[in-house]
């Protein structure tokens, strides 16, 4: 299961394989970090985050308005031959950077919390529905793990741990009251069994 997202000069890209997930991020500076996470260690809470633009944007509006000034100023000077290099300037260290801010994408993110490692997500890259899946996907994988780890039976285990874990499982709503009660049952079944087997 792969997903690769692209904004701007920014790259990510998400592969599971097996129980883990690999994380690769590229900046616009061209840095490359390249991680890994236990797919266990993922929790389950999305948390979205949009930043706006709008102050940015009315700073870029106002580098525009200087730009525009001083090109009016340098068609209506006579001497032109001498300032066309004070304009050029002006297009590189103002007009430069406006434009840069203009074509900047808002961020917009998907944080996948509430387990002890953290993931983000570029939430329109390819698009939400795709990355909404991928993270779904990601959801359950996780849960079936932790399903699978905490709840088998195992009556070698002191009674307070076995007990520990399926209590954090039904509080952390991965198994129901039943299967829990059950799990309980079978656990006190397996220990009796055991001690009267080491009895006889």
């Amino acid at each position: 299961m792969v997903l690769n997202q692209k904004q701007g000069l920014t790259r990510r890209e998400f592969e599971l394989r097996d129980n883990v997930l690999k994380i690769k991020s590229e900046s616009p500076f061209g840095d490359v970090k390249e991680w890994s996470v236990k797919v266990e260690n993922l929790g389950e809470d999305k948390f979205y985050q949009s930043n706006s633009k709008t102050g940015i944007t009315i700073f870029a509006c106002l580098l525009c308005a200087f730009v525009f000034f001083m090109t009016v100023a340098f068609l209506v000077d006579k001497d032109k031959a001498q300032n066309i290099w004070v304009l050029l300037a002006i297009y590189a260290l103002f007009g430069g950077p406006a434009i840069w801010i203009f074509l900047t994408p808002v961020k917009k993110e998907i944080h996948l919390l509430g387990g002890s490692s953290q993931v983000s997500f570029l939430r329109d890259c390819p698009s939400q529905q795709i990355v909404e899946k991928f993270i779904d996907e990601l959801i359950q994988k996780t849960r079936k793990l932790l399903i699978e780890k905490y709840s088998r039976i195992d009556p070698d285990l002191p009674e307070d741990t076995q007990m520990n874990q399926l209590n954090w499982l039904r509080n952390k709503d991965l198994i129901s009251e039943e299967t829990y009660e059950q799990l309980k049952l079978e656990y006190k079944s397996k220990k009796q069994i055991g001690r009267l087997l080491q009895n006889n």
